[in-house]
């Protein structure tokens, strides 16, 4: 295994392979909605029905964050990511066949979910172990070259559909899912430069050694002749004592026995259960600062996850528009993506733009985006714009929200966090977003579907000021006590 170093060498083929890997397996996740909109219509899937198959796929992906951590430290990030590209690959294949609703869940939801939530751990920590402080070009690039695919693929995939079927597009996806392995064989192991140092023999400590190895001698010779007058004159009384002390232990030893049981019982349940939470660095629940940016991107992603997912279905409702339109402005969006996923990362490395002030304005960008769709849905032109300002938030977006916990958290405790942050997404996709499918089902309308989801992404910043107050505050009574106790002490 050779050795490498940060932010040069191998680590630009990283970019290139997370790349290739990202456009393989993501279509199947980035379309939904145009893939499964005709075999949704022919076997009668409500609208709350979709948004549970969409939020069940990425909470069984998130669940297995849980155990990336402890994956991650057992095996290498290539064989991992060779793993669950294989994994994808295989359900992707098997959800063309899949005709009903449990056939779905089980092949879409579950295999291709469970795949997802292997390689995507993998390469995002491949990712930030070989990039330090270019992390945020580095980053910047890999989801340009991903988003080059969403410009083709819509117009690829509408094609596909027409000649092809579901079935057949299904399979066609699952071959392109395949290159994903040549991506994961790129992902090679790091492991840093070692700095050796060559201690010296010292002779002032070698001295000092002799001199404390004459006077220990010295002392142990001076004990042995006062201890052997102490037991000439003590042997009497150490008999008659050990017969009363062995009286005592007779009686005694039941309730003893019992004691030193339950103690190394307890003893040995702290050792498994302080193993446990230092393996898996539980220890970041503590931090209230940590929980709230969890929290919080965890709603704003499952409301934005479904509004992506769901732009085929609100469009053909709101605008009347046909899948080959719907496609075209599925490329427009995915142009203004890639621009800002270019552009973007590249002025908040010159101008010192935090990560996390651009994850809030990607959030109300498209807030602003659905909006205006709500109310101008009607006219094209109004579409096409919406699709831009869309694209630009989400091309941002998923720069950045990548950063976030990197930025947060030490290297050490990276795969931890991040699968702990994949598991909070997880439960807060399937608990919140087949609400928002059983708003539009309730109201028999995507607008308010679309003003719930807004509500639901905002609810992000607001999680975040209030982790950050709690954090801030938290941190001033610990000062005010130590000057308190500091005044005392004086």
């Amino acid at each position: 295994m050779s050795r490498e170093e940060p932010d040069k060498g191998w680590a630009w083929m990283i970019v290139v392979a997370v790349t290739i890997i990202n456009l393989a397996i993501l279509p199947i996740q980035q379309f939904y909605g145009l893939i499964f909109t005709d075999r949704f219509y022919s076997l009668g899937i409500t609208a709350t029905q979709t948004s549970f198959i969409l939020h069940l796929n990425g909470t069984i992906a998130c669940s297995l964050g849980l155990i990336s951590g402890p994956m991650m430290k057992r095996f290498t990030f290539r064989k991992v990511a060779f793993i669950g590209g294989l994994t994808v690959a295989i359900g992707i294949c098997m959800t063309a066949f899949a005709v009903s609703l449990t056939s779905i869940i089980v092949t879409y939801c579950i295999i291709v979910g469970i795949g997802h939530g292997i390689v995507f751990p993998a390469t995002s920590l491949a990712l930030v172990t070989y990039f330090r402080k270019k992390r945020n070009v580095a980053m910047g690039f890999s989801v340009t070259l991903t988003g080059l695919g969403p410009i083709v693929m819509p117009l690829l995939i509408a094609k596909l559909l027409e000649n092809y079927a579901t079935t057949g597009t299904l399979l066609i996806l699952a071959g392109i899912a395949t290159h994903s392995l040549v991506g994961a064989s790129l992902l090679r192991p790091f492991q840093e430069k070692e700095i050796t140092s060559i201690t010296k023999g010292n002779d002032i400590t070698e001295s000092s050694a002799e001199y404390n190895d004459n006077s220990a001698v010295k002392e142990t010779n001076e004990v042995k002749l006062e201890n052997l007058t102490d037991v000439k004159n003590g042997d009497v009384n150490c008999r008659l004592s050990n017969e009363n002390v062995e009286r005592e232990m007779e009686k005694c030893e039941p309730l003893l026995t019992q004691n030193v049981n339950i103690e190394s019982k307890t003893k040995k349940k702290q050792k498994i259960l302080s193993k446990i939470s230092e393996h898996m660095d539980l220890d970041l629940l503590k931090d209230r600062r940590y929980i709230a940016v969890i929290l919080g991107m965890g709603v704003s992603l499952s409301a934005e996850m479904n509004f992506n997912a769901m732009i085929p279905f609100v469009l053909s409702e709101l605008s009347g528009l046909e899948r080959t339109t719907i496609a075209t402005l599925m490329s427009i969006q995915a142009t203004s993506d890639i621009t800002a996923r270019l552009c973007v990362p590249l002025l908040a490395q010159k101008a010192g733009w935090k990560s996390k002030n651009l994850y809030i304005s990607s959030l109300i960008g498209s807030t602003l985006g659905r909006t205006i769709l709500t109310i101008w849905g009607n006219t094209y032109i109004v579409v096409v714009c919406v699709s831009l300002i869309i694209g630009i938030a989400k091309g941002t977006k998923a720069v950045f929200q990548a950063l976030i916990i990197p930025d947060y958290v030490p290297l050490k405790k990276l795969p931890a966090a991040c699968g702990m942050q994949m598991v909070c997404n997880g439960m807060l996709s399937i608990g919140i977003g087949p609400i928002i499918g059983l708003v539009h089902d309730s109201m028999n309308s995507y607008v308010s579907a679309l003003h719930f989801t807004s509500v639901l992404s905002l609810s992000c910043i607001l999680l975040w000021y209030v982790g950050g107050f709690l954090t801030y505050k938290e941190k001033k009574e610990t000062i005010e006590i130590q000057e308190n106790s500091s005044d005392s002490n004086v």
